[in-house]
């Protein structure tokens, strides 16, 4: 065979190759791309809350706004419904809906507006909450079947509080109608100690405020994978590739 023949069949061969390896690795770095750039979308996308109270905006805090080292005062618009009518006590949820703690003094005489005041500044109750800057939280008003927040309990009444970008100051304001979703559950033990109960949605506390939770680690894990095996398969290439030209 001529040598002009063989040294244009090993060039178009090398070629092939090269060609190959760019398209892989355009590929690779495609995936690459996608997956960091959808776990990036959803962790990045701001937590949306979830309302469990079933009146948003009837829960008033006084004042609705200031300096964070305030303790405001609380009322309704409203009594609890028939069948829970037994107590009635502020729980601080994340905005996931997650149950954080209870916040208040215990509430009694529910068949009309009530009131009563929370358990420390907002500043404490936003700090024990592990709220950033810029965060928000929801309370909701539980109202229990039972005396000193016990028995099956139904969230009623609901603000949204925000913390301000500087964490000197706080806001409130009313939570999303369309998407409350009026949380039912059961408690045992008194209202001091309900953060406690395994049958209190509290379990412990809460962690998911920062405004990531789990389908946001979800997807940041899904994104980390496809670059692993990304990267993998570059790898993988590059090692045939050379051993084929040994």
């Amino acid at each position: 065979m001529p040598v002009t023949q063989l040294i244009s069949g090993a060039l178009r061969a090398v070629t092939a190759r090269w060609r190959t390896a760019r398209t892989i690795r355009r590929a690779v770095v495609l995936l690459a791309v996608i997956g960091t750039m959808a776990g990036v979308a959803v962790v990045t996308d701001g937590p949306a809350l979830a309302d469990v109270g079933s009146q948003p905006g009837n829960l008033i805090l006084r004042p609705g706004s200031g300096a964070a080292a305030l303790t405001p005062t609380w009322s309704t618009t409203d009594g609890c419904p028939a069948g829970y009518r037994g107590s009635a006590v502020i729980s601080m949820l994340t905005p996931h809906g997650r149950f954080i703690s209870l916040i208040s003094s215990t509430a009694y005489g529910l068949t009309k507006a009530f009131g009563g005041t929370l358990d420390g500044s907002m500043a404490a109750l936003l700090h024990f909450a592990h709220v950033k800057n810029g965060g928000t939280l929801e309370f909701a008003v539980g109202c229990y079947t039972q005396v000193g927040g016990t028995g099956r309990y139904t969230y009623i009444q609901s603000t949204i509080v925000t913390l301000s970008s500087s964490g000197t100051s706080y806001e409130t304001s009313s939570p999303n109608a369309s998407s409350s979703t009026g949380q039912q559950g059961y408690t045992s033990g008194s209202a001091s100690s309900a953060q406690q109960s395994p049958n209190h949605p509290a379990g412990a506390l809460a962690s998911d405020t920062s405004g990531m939770g789990s389908t946001g680690e979800a997807a940041l894990i899904a994104g980390l994978c496809v670059l692993a095996v990304a990267a993998g398969a570059f790898v993988l290439h590059r090692r045939r590739d050379r051993s084929r030209l040994m």
